[in-house]
């Protein structure tokens, strides 16, 4: 299991990749509870629009969408540079 931040990880099984999600909610007394939703994709490049678009429907106005969009750009892809 790969893990990406607090809400998302990803894993490769025998078909594509599982997109595990976390989301704050409540059990059924009311308590809070993290609740695990999966999805399945063909390849890595849907795992990462996933993240980026679940991630981008947090936001409130613009000016949180290019914040995250400088975050992804500034602190996500120069993990995945080659040769570093």
């Amino acid at each position: 299991m790969i893990k990406f931040d607090d809400s998302f990880s990803f894993e490769r099984d025998t078909y594509g990749w599982s997109l595990h999600e976390l989301r704050d909610g409540k059990d059924k007394d009311g308590k809070p509870k993290r609740h695990k939703y999966v999805t399945y994709h063909a390849d890595l490049s849907q795992v990462g629009w996933a993240i980026v678009d679940r991630s981008a429907g947090k936001c409130n106005d613009m000016r949180e969408l290019l914040l995250l969009l400088a975050d992804i750009k500034n602190n996500v892809l120069p993990k995945f540079s080659v040769g570093e």
